[in-house]
């Protein structure tokens, strides 16, 4: 009798449940790549219509202070994405512990200053830090700035996963993407896409509202989780590449890395297939963690150059439900999160040595002088002082590393020039003399004071080509006219006194 039951009861299960033949298994394997393809393909347009606003203008020319309390980040932007900064937005993320943790200052802004009208700027209180720092720069730009609809593009570079950690603890990672919950049920509502990097791995994380990861049922429906990967500079080449994580379609479905080859003109995929099952998977808490060899992918002969000029890849985050509506293959996309761009690199200083002083020069009331700073810092205080005023120098360029030009009017009448600069860490000064011995009055440089001296100082007033000599500007206003003839005879007649 109980065995009878037992009969009954399977009979049932399997009456209410069709069970997919291994076509219908196939046609949802290869819908649920087609969608996860188009999401793939859509990302590589928005990252080469939107981010490279972002990557080539808002993550260039990155520099930083020597480790100090009040610690300077530098990044300069094109005028292009200055037409656009107030829908652009950054944060600089800045460890002092080895990257056991990260203080995130999200107060980026144009600095606005001469020489740095277009270069953003940011100053991390950090008030114990010794001699070693990580940092590193997130940008983000909406597309609709641009005239576009593709959602939020961010760009980012990372914390460097050295000892290749694994699962990749969140002090590691770098947010690439968020998305607004509550758009599927938890277990495949996305929150946000994670990623990191090391000397020859990819590390990424899906993370969701609800606990990772929901298979489906026995006969389906079937959820897929998926961190598509595309080659931003492949731009011609309809390829993409995925870490999937499924368990279904009864041995069919499983994790691996995928690649998915279409076709623009049709829009359909021509082929996938697992590429390798080399890659590593967690599924604790609520997050997909995956990483594989870099390698695995970027040697694969589709795959375009590298590395690339982002020196990074594209990535978005899916999860997708496959399986039978009736008789009807259904396969929907669930969630997808915002494209994010992982740049590969990182900035850490350990060490510092004092910036350099030279090639002062003097021309015309303007004072140069070239500053080299072998770490590439910033400086964080450029000052000449000439009597008892100080100007603020003005550089030409921000690559310090190779020696940038700083200069200042400061006029003329003066003597001595004391330069101070600061790579925020050490300090260096340069006393520079601005008049050679020049002797106020002595226009002629005879080494006296006399009556050539005011032949020669009325022939400079009287000239056509407005010619100036600091000695002969006895009043020191920086003109050269009939108020320094008088002063000069006061001179003359003061010192026969």
């Amino acid at each position: 009798m109980k065995n009878f039951v037992l009969i009954m009861m399977l009979s049932i299960v399997f009456s209410n449940n069709q069970y997919p033949s291994e076509s219908q298994i196939n046609a949802m394997i290869k819908e649920s790549m087609q969608l996860v393809w188009e999401i793939a393909m859509e990302s590589k347009e928005t990252i080469n219509q939107v981010t490279p606003h972002v990557r080539e203008e808002l993550l260039s020319n990155l520099c930083a202070s020597a480790p100090n309390p009040s610690f300077h980040t530098h990044c300069d932007l094109s005028d292009s994405l200055s037409a656009v900064s107030g829908d652009a937005t950054a944060s600089v993320f800045v460890s002092d512990n080895d990257q056991a943790s990260w203080v995130e200052n999200a107060s980026v802004d144009i600095i606005g200053t001469p020489g740095y009208e277009n270069t953003w700027g940011a100053i991390t209180n950090m008030p114990n830090i010794n001699n070693s720092v990580w940092w590193y720069l997130s940008g983000s730009v909406a597309s609709e700035a641009l005239g576009l609809e593709l959602g939020q593009a961010t760009v980012s570079q990372s914390p460097y996963n050295m000892n290749n950690s694994w699962p990749t603890p969140n002090n590691l990672l770098a947010t690439l993407a968020n998305d607004n919950t509550g758009e599927t049920g938890a277990d495949q509502d996305i929150v946000t896409l994670k990623a990191s990097y090391s000397d020859d791995r990819l590390y990424t994380s899906l993370n969701l509202a609800g606990s990772c990861c929901n298979e489906g049922g026995f006969f389906g429906p079937w959820n897929l989780y998926v961190i598509a990967i595309v080659n931003p500079d492949n731009i011609d080449n309809p390829v993409a590449y995925a870490y999937a994580y499924g368990n279904g379609g009864f041995g069919q479905l499983y994790p691996g890395i995928y690649k998915i080859e279409g076709d623009f003109l049709s829009g359909e995929v021509g082929d996938f297939g697992v590429l390798s099952t080399d890659f590593d998977y967690d599924l604790s808490g609520n997050s997909l963690h995956a990483r594989s060899l870099l390698s695995t992918i970027t040697e694969d002969s589709d795959w375009g150059p590298w590395p690339n000029s982002y020196n990074g890849v594209g990535l978005v985050g899916v999860t997708i439900s496959a399986g039978l509506s009736g008789l009807s293959i259904s396969t929907e996309i669930l969630d997808t999160s915002d494209v994010g761009v992982l740049v590969m690199t990182t900035q850490n200083q350990t060490s510092n040595t004092a910036p350099i002083l030279s090639d002062e020069a003097y021309e015309d009331g303007t004072l140069c002088v070239t500053y080299t700073d072998a770490e590439n810092n910033l400086a964080t205080m450029s000052d000449v002082a000439v009597d008892d005023m100080v100007f603020i120098m003005t550089p030409d360029s921000h690559l310090y590393s190779e020696g940038v030009s700083f200069c200042a009017e400061i006029g003329s009448g003066y003597n001595l020039a004391t330069l101070w600069f600061s790579d925020g860490s050490e300090n260096v000064s340069l006393d520079f003399e601005l008049g050679a011995g020049c002797q106020s009055g002595d226009a002629n440089g005879d080494g006296l004071v006399n009556v050539l001296d005011i032949v020669s100082t009325t022939n400079l007033i009287l000239s056509e080509f407005g010619e100036y000599n600091p000695c002969s500007d006895i009043n020191v206003d920086g003109d050269i006219n009939v108020l320094d003839i008088v002063a000069l005879v006061n001179l003359i007649l003061g010192n026969r006194n």
